[in-house]
């Protein structure tokens, strides 16, 4: 496909992870050309917290595969549990959804396509609020940036983006589940379930792994002042 040809693309921004007491935040981006058509023969693409597994597991392997032949960009971005510590959560996820349209943007510059719509879900920013305003002030511009809410369910390159962004998280859980067993992220990824809770307050926090501002009402009980693991 010649993307050169094409005059505008659409690039969505979601993330995965937001509120995990353990593992990076992780956003993706996708670009698709204007025009683009979704494939016979994939399943239905919706807001990816209402897709199986399976579902969301047939789409990445499609994205990353046979995604360029139909002209799709993408990129995936993650920040660290320590670095997520220190800047906090918002800041953490805005800075992988600046990364990842800093890189996208550039290769859209790069195919000499001018014009740029990007969608980014929910409470997702570029930098942040006031940046974002700033630098994508209106629609006249050739890159019109827009945070909507519920994006993940209105756009088709929000919902590739947030499928691609939590099959990544994903995927990186369960390798740190063949690790570390006793706490069960091939299960819950990492969220606060009460088996994790009860995994923390037993083993304790991994160090580098479980976001400690995150964790510290579960932790701060002298109780369960238990060595960390290794």
């Amino acid at each position: 496909m010649s993307m050169a040809k094409e005059s505008k693309m659409n690039l969505g921004i979601d993330e995965a992870g937001r509120g995990c007491l353990a593992g990076p935040v992780v956003v993706g981006a996708v670009a698709i050309p204007q025009g683009f058509k979704i494939p016979n023969g994939l399943p239905e693409l919706r807001d990816s917290k209402k897709m199986t597994s399976l579902q969301r597991n047939e789409w990445y392997e499609w994205l990353v595969k046979e995604g360029s032949e139909k002209g799709i960009l993408f990129s995936v971005h993650a920040v660290s549990p320590i670095k997520l510590d220190r800047i906090n959560i918002a800041q953490a996820a805005n800075l992988a959804a600046w990364r990842g349209f800093k890189q996208i943007s550039e290769e859209i510059e790069a195919l000499d396509i001018k014009r740029i719509m990007v969608v980014l879900d929910g409470g997702l920013f570029l930098k942040n609020r006031r940046f974002q305003k700033k630098a994508f002030p209106g629609s006249h511009s050739e890159t019109e940036v827009r945070t909507v809410i519920r994006a993940d369910s209105k756009f088709t390159e929000v919902m590739m983006a947030a499928t691609l962004a939590k099959v990544t998280r994903d995927r990186k859980m369960i390798r740190l589940a063949r690790k570390y067993p006793e706490y069960g992220f091939d299960i819950h990824k990492g969220y606060g379930t009460r088996r994790h809770i009860e995994a923390i307050r037993e083993y304790g926090p991994i160090e580098g792994f479980h976001r400690k501002t995150f964790i510290s009402r579960i932790w701060a009980n002298p109780a369960t002042d238990v060595p960390q693991i290794p």
